[in-house]
């Protein structure tokens, strides 16, 4: 039986008035982290002032920790704040190191009017921006201008010093100092079970080209590969725009062989699948009902991927492709038979005794987001005999994991208001059952 639906984020518990975005992930001692988007000025996506907050549980979702903010942005107002948006939760089994993956944004940046390029010069270093001069961020904090130093240094909080006296912020542009204003990718990390956090690093350098605009990820959960020949291969589902007026948007992943330490960008979901009349479309160009966004992959038996894509089809069908070199390249896209509207969708693999099973939930309706529905597959998402429906009216993004019990897990916003973000547990006996 589905279990009473607990308000796991929510203004009573944390320190925001909305949330949104979950990401949960059973690590390999057990232990079932939880993390969403805490928004502070609104609901709605960047701009606005959006944390990363955390709960643990140490008995399959029971009980919870109290909330931890291990993001903190910048800004008391909605656009003059700074933003970490959408969790993608995944673990290296070998090292036992967890990573989580967001989006930056400085003070009013938000997907439409993100800039081109990844934001770093050829030295690695931030591009800032104050009126009409470009600085670069050295390693030592010191605002460089042509080269050479200025009298500007910035500490760990993104504020701005000149001669040891705070002038301006560059993530909230205060004082008129900004980041170059695009979006970035960022990932902290925890070795300790979730416990504590690391810094955030950005990664842009290593995976946004200077071609896209925004860059995004999950939301949801990345996978570690457990067969073939990349086993050990660290994958973590993105998303980028190639333009933005109008706004073209492509599915896309990220790779890591070395336990996490670097990463690379993998290939464009659904490329080269139509022409529009002398063009071929690609990732670089996409007509509007071929937009590719928000993803997650499951592994299947051979080591292969299939990764399940959120469209803007006129199909209103989710989207499948298949990748055999470990997310470097995709093929095989098409639509399988699962309504959705234009919104997220979670996906994983689950043991079911001595079978391995996958499940899929989202918004399962071809015009609202509403009636969450699981499905049960045995087949790697090729057909599903089992459904249950999880809420009925609204539904809107998710994520799932199996605790070592074989409970499923499942987050999701129950509302378009996302002030909260539930957790309800279940088991695959209560799907399979429920089509009896």
């Amino acid at each position: 039986m589905i279990s009473t639906p607990y308000r796991l984020f929510a203004k009573e518990n944390g320190p925001a008035g909305n949330y949104r975005i979950p990401s949960i992930l059973t690590t390999v001692k057990g232990t079932v982290l939880a993390c969403a988007d805490a928004r502070y000025f609104t609901c709605q996506d960047n701009p606005n002032r959006i944390d990363k907050i955390i709960r643990r549980s140490f008995d399959n979702g029971k009980t919870w920790t109290e909330s931890v903010v291990i993001v903190k942005e910048e800004g008391t107002e909605m656009n003059r704040s700074s933003a970490a948006i959408d969790p993608c939760l995944v673990q290296d089994a070998q090292s036992g190191r967890i990573f989580l993956f967001y989006s930056h944004t400085p003070a009013g940046v938000g997907i439409l009017n993100s800039r081109r390029g990844t934001g770093f010069d050829e030295k690695g270093r931030l591009f800032v921006l104050k009126d009409k001069k470009k600085y670069a961020l050295g390693k030592d904090g010191v605002l460089y201008e042509n080269d050479r130093p200025s009298v500007y240094k910035v500490g760990k909080d993104a504020s701005v010093y000149e001669n040891g006296v705070r002038v301006g912020n560059i993530k909230t542009g205060e004082g008129g100092f900004t980041e170059y204003r695009t979006s970035y990718m960022y990932v902290c990390t925890s070795d300790d079970d979730g416990e504590t956090w690391s810094e955030p690093v950005c990664i842009s350098e290593q995976v946004k080209k200077p071609y896209m605009y925004f860059i995004g990820c999950g939301p949801g959960v990345g996978i570690q590969l457990k067969h073939g020949k990349y086993k050990g291969r660290l994958v973590v589902p993105i998303y980028f725009t190639p333009a933005f007026w109008p706004l073209m948007e492509c599915t896309a992943c990220i790779y890591s062989d070395d336990g996490g330490k670097t990463w690379q960008l993998g290939g464009a979901a659904g490329e080269n699948r139509k022409r529009l009349g002398l063009f071929k479309v690609g990732h670089r160009f996409i007509v509007d009902g071929e937009r590719t966004s928000e993803s997650q992959i499951i592994e299947l038996p051979d080591g292969s991927l299939k990764v399940f894509v959120r469209n803007h089809s006129g199909r209103r069908k989710v989207a499948v492709a298949v990748s055999k070199d470990g997310g470097q390249s995709w093929h095989d896209f098409r639509y399988t038979d699962v309504p959705q509207c234009i919104c997220q969708i979670s996906a994983i693999n689950v043991q079911d005794g001595d079978k391995e099973a996958t499940l899929l939930l989202n918004a399962s309706h071809p015009n609202k987001r509403e009636n969450g529905v699981i499905r049960l597959s045995y087949d790697y998402g090729e057909t599903f005999p089992y459904s249950l429906t999880i809420k009925k009216g609204e539904f809107v993004y998710s994520s799932m994991c199996q605790a070592t019990d074989g409970t499923i897990c499942v987050l999701y916003e129950g509302s378009t208001q996302h002030e909260t973000v539930d957790l309800v547990t279940l088991t695959l006996d209560d799907i399979k059952n429920n089509n009896k």
